[in-house]
């Protein structure tokens, strides 16, 4: 009989401690303060409008427009957010997978357009369960990829007290730190051609071009790619911040190649009196 008391005064023990531990973590979510958000970056693209927004908790969330819908999305872990977005743009050429999926936040589904071009079908949902979906080129998926990207890096690179203010994060893009005149292509200057390059890399906080990062994405003439490809590496920049932090970021710089025009010069005639 002892032994059933001790048993019964155990239980009854374990079931108040139970009861304490449950009602303290009850007390912890309900005392948690919600996470500040701070908007950081918009992009727009056809019928998509998106705004990225990070969170005193060092996470970030969508709040996307699509036609008519708002559609607020979970917030996702920066490294998690980082690692799906490095994967997808590695492949954006050459998709390894039918569906690239960031939790139940993104759905990216590769298509191929024609023999040459690949589509890509965006989800985007919300933490009710409502999704939306629109068909992004090459060029606007690099974008929605590369807000995502820079959101990240606002979310590590700002201090808890940055996090925690009630603004918007304020951003600067990258600009020359000082003009720069391109040479015209011998070759090209000899045939009397004009023609364009669009060069993209990276330029890294210091305002210099990061090695090994310049890509000719479009040229007139091989010439004018390769002349314009090297002339980025002379070229100084004044580097991208956020919040007065300067940050590493991907720029594309366009390079128009234009022969002078110049008229013939004709002599002014010497006037003759006419005889009458």
């Amino acid at each position: 009989m002892e032994s059933i008391r001790k048993l019964e005064r155990s239980a009854r023990f374990m079931c108040v401690a139970a009861i304490i531990s449950v009602g303290a973590a009850s007390s912890a979510v309900a005392q948690s303060p919600a996470p500040n958000w701070r908007d950081f970056q918009t992009l727009s693209f056809g019928r998509v409008r998106a705004i990225a927004q990070i969170s005193s908790a060092r996470t970030v969330r969508l709040i996307t427009a699509i036609d008519n819908a708002r559609l607020i999305g979970p917030d996702v872990q920066l490294d998690t957010v980082l690692a799906w977005k490095t994967r997808l743009w590695n492949e954006l050429d050459n998709p390894k997978q039918l569906q690239y999926v960031l939790g139940n936040a993104f759905l990216v589904q590769p298509f191929a357009t024609d023999s040459a071009t690949i589509g890509y079908l965006l989800t985007v949902a919300d933490t009710a369960g409502e999704s939306k979906q629109a068909i992004l080129d090459k060029g606007a998926i690099e974008e929605f990829l590369d807000l995502l990207s820079n959101a990240v890096t606002a979310g590590k690179i700002l201090s808890d007290a940055e996090l925690h203010k009630n603004a918007p994060i304020v951003t600067t893009q990258v600009s020359l730190a000082k003009p720069y005149k391109a040479v015209y292509p011998r070759t090209a200057k000899l045939v009397g051609v004009s023609g364009s390059a669009l060069i993209q890399f990276v330029v890294d906080a210091a305002g210099e071009v990061k090695p090994g990062s310049v890509t000719t994405i479009e040229a007139t003439y091989k010439d004018f790619g390769d002349a314009a490809a090297s002339y980025v590496t002379e070229m100084a920049f004044i580097p991208a911040t956020i919040d007065g932090h300067a940050v590493e970021r991907l720029v594309q710089y366009p390079f128009d190649f234009k022969l002078s025009t110049v008229m013939p010069i004709t002599p002014f005639q010497v006037p003759v009196r006419r005889t009458r």
